[in-house]
């Protein structure tokens, strides 16, 4: 959905029959609105809404990565499918 895709963290994938994504907001408040429009999607059985307590990002190889990223002449997305 084009209106939602500013606020996806990574291409969304199938898990148990489920489409999974994982969603971004500045506001706690959003996410539940969020979750509402997708729940008034077409063919959308059900949505469900889990917000963690905290998120743990592995900043060394963020970084390592940005320093690569930074020395090539051209700059090459990668992305993560599992």
């Amino acid at each position: 959905n084009k209106e939602l895709f500013k606020s996806y963290m990574q291409i969304p994938f199938i898990s148990k029959k489920q489409i999974v994504l994982f969603m971004y907001s500045n506001n706690v408040f959003e996410m539940d609105e969020f979750t509402q429009r997708v729940k008034n999607m077409k063919n959308v059985k059900s949505a469900d809404l889990f917000i963690p307590k905290s998120i743990s990002l592995p900043l060394k190889w963020l970084e390592e990565a940005i320093k690569i990223a930074r020395k090539s002449t051209t700059l090459h997305p990668s992305y993560q499918t599992n």
